[in-house]
């Protein structure tokens, strides 16, 4: 297996396909399991556990199955949701771009395109046919459905939900806690903001837009470019603003 690699590192436990092929500088840890023809860039880092399917395609400076850290000020204060248990899973055909971050404890499906420096975090579930673009950013335990697409520079917070074929724009950002981090309020009372957000099947998110928190975006709904989304946006209908409201049904040739 050595003979793979100009420098580096694999660990005697990890199970290498036939086809393999990878860069200088590629270090895969104890046992790793990594399909047939399976190509990695330079800088590679695959944590211990992780499962590569076959012919994925994977960038240069790419970590994968990172154990997760948990700050203070995030969400797992209020709910500590322990994913590090169980191990990063990259079904077949999926292609991963330079300096990706995929943490421990999420499963990526088969054909999924995820760009360049997007960062993944753990406990995370993706279906298949999914894109994920440039430097997009999915907090702990997301769930994005088949044939989602997440347009560049969008930033998803955690223990959303997105349903099939949903298209995110970019520039998109959800905000799943009314309480901006803070754990007390001026009277030193304990504030318990978690507010989750569900985005249904078919749902337009226009770029530039913000959601709310516990905001539910209806099935074929589609919400304008810059709105920003305070409250439930009923199925079929289109709302653009700030607040955003309803200001038209979503005409039937745009139905899916």
């Amino acid at each position: 297996m050595l003979n793979f690699f100009k420098s580096g590192k694999i660990s005697k436990s990890a199970s290498i396909g036939k086809g393999f092929n990878c860069g200088e500088n590629v270090i895969i840890q104890e046992r790793v399991k990594i399909g047939n023809n399976v190509r990695l860039g330079h800088n590679v880092i695959i944590y211990p556990d992780t499962i590569v399917g076959e012919n994925a395609v994977i960038g240069d400076n790419v970590i994968l199955g990172k154990y997760p850290k948990f700050s203070r000020l995030g969400l797992h204060s209020i709910q500590r949701d322990d994913f590090s248990s169980d191990p990063l899973i990259v079904e077949e055909e999926v292609a991963i771009g330079s300096s990706v971050i995929i943490n421990r404890g999420s499963k990526i499906g088969r054909r999924v395109f995820i760009g360049d420096l997007a960062l993944i975090r753990e406990g995370c579930q993706m279906g298949n046919d999914v894109v994920i673009g440039k430097m997009v950013g999915i907090e702990q335990g997301v769930f994005i459905g088949e044939f989602t697409k997440i347009m560049s520079c969008s930033q998803i917070a955690e223990f959303t939900r997105i349903g099939k074929k949903v298209f995110i724009s970019a520039d998109v950002s959800t905000c799943t806690d009314s309480s901006f981090g803070r754990k007390k309020d001026k009277e030193g009372k304990k504030i318990s903001g978690a507010r989750y957000i569900t985005i249904l099947d078919k749902a337009v998110v226009g770029a530039n837009a913000s959601i709310g928190p516990g905001v539910t975006i209806g099935e074929n709904a589609m919400v304008g470019m810059g709105s920003v989304v305070l409250g439930n946006v009923p199925p079929k209908k289109v709302v653009i603003g700030n607040p955003a409201k309803v200001v038209w049904d979503v005409g039937k040739e745009l139905l899916i």
